[in-house]
């Protein structure tokens, strides 16, 4: 059957936050303007994203262009060799060893310096400095080069919007972090065990057929997808704590603090929208989508889908989350999501040790909409035991 045609805007429809409410009620499949196809509810997102020929690859993808050949975009054998490269990284056994060794000591500096401190901008100040500090020390980055790091990052989210914007700026902050990444792993400051090091023995070991360039660029989207959306996660996670809807202390049990992370992050996915693209004409729940057609699978619509979710716009701790799809599902699903939800807890357990209470002190109800998605225009404080 075919799609229901809105002729929406797509660049005027993802400028909203939760965009997906603006689209007819009682459809899943929408064909928008420039023929674009928009996928909001919670089967039709997965059964999309999982699609064997709906793909994250295109040659005129501007971060395919800006990264080269890259985990992001790639498919099939591609794809499959550049994730194997990340699997050592982000094992259970290693991320154990991150939970005991690395993390603790960048949590601890980092809620010490919020402890009784307001802050109207806890996103730019402060979000950052502990995904930083983890995946700098896991690509082997010197950590005194965070804050560069995260100066020329942000800006490379325009590459993964849509739609996109590809600068002058862009591009060049591309070309520097391949080479300060270049530079620090020539310097091998951790003895073999960085990123870059331990996926160049992976490659030759398994002799999986990717150039150094293609190494770098895995390491670079590794960057960009290990910090930004941990940043923006991160300032969700406060956010939600300073509303006020339940007491702090029910977090010290740790399946209730899992229940939280699990709860934030089908409310505020850091990612809401998923581009991708018809390799053939397809069918999506059952809707005619031609081949060529660009596919935006909306992942917080599908996280508010009232089928699946009771009350579906309201924090309710302790749901069942099943059905949520914050890190996405197919072969594209976050390989990152174990480590993050390490951090992310580890995180929330060291703010209920120091602060008595986490308060929004002003709320504008501001919403960043699309890639690296955030509350926004408020102020929180931190007020300490």
């Amino acid at each position: 059957m075919p799609a229901v045609a809105t002729g929406a805007s797509p660049t005027r429809l993802l400028a909203r936050p939760h965009w997906f409410r603006s689209l007819p009620a009682g459809a899943d499949v929408h064909r928008l303007d420039e023929g674009l196809f928009a996928v909001t509810g919670n089967a039709a997102v997965q059964e999309a994203l999982a699609h064997p020929a709906i793909v994250a690859e295109h040659p005129l993808k501007a971060s395919a262009r800006a990264f080269g050949p890259n985990v992001l975009d790639a498919e099939g054998p591609s794809h499959r060799a550049f994730r194997a490269l990340l699997a050592p990284i982000l094992s259970a056994g290693r991320i154990a060893e991150y939970k005991r060794s690395l993390m603790p000591g960048l949590v601890r500096e980092l809620v010490g310096s919020l402890t009784g401190v307001e802050t109207d901008d806890f996103y730019n100040a402060f979000a950052h400095r502990v995904p930083y500090g983890i995946v700098c020390t896991i690509l082997g980055i010197d950590v005194s080069l965070a804050d560069r790091f995260h100066e020329l990052t942000r800006p490379l989210a325009r590459l993964l919007d849509y739609p996109t914007e590809e600068t002058e700026e862009t591009h060049a902050n591309v070309a520097e972090l391949l080479r300060l990444i270049e530079e620090q792993r020539a310097a091998g400051a951790v003895g073999g065990q960085s990123l870059l090091e331990t996926i160049e023995r992976t490659r030759d070991r398994r002799g999986i057929l990717l150039t150094d360039s293609e190494v770098r660029s895995t390491a670079l989207l590794f960057f960009l997808a290990g910090t930004e959306t941990s940043s923006a996660f991160i300032t969700s996670l406060v956010y939600c704590m300073g509303r006020g809807v339940f007491d702090l202390d029910e977090l010290r049990d740790d399946r209730v603090r899992d229940d939280y992370v699990e709860e934030v992050l089908r409310l505020y996915p850091p990612v809401q929208t998923v581009v991708r693209f018809a390799s053939a004409d397809l069918t999506v729940r059952g809707v005619e989508v031609p081949r060529h057609s660009a596919v935006l699978t909306s992942i917080a619509g599908a996280n508010r889908d009232p089928r699946v979710f009771d009350h579906p716009d309201r924090f309710q701790l302790g749901r069942s989350t099943k059905g949520s799809v914050p890190f996405a599902v197919g072969a594209h699903a976050c390989p990152g999501a174990m480590l993050a939800k390490t951090e992310f807890s580890l995180l929330i357990k060291e703010i209920i040790e120091r602060c008595s209470d986490v308060v929004i002190t002003r709320d504008r109800l501001g919403m960043e909409s699309q890639s690296f998605s955030r509350p926004t225009n408020f102020s929180v404080e931190f007020r300490a035991r």
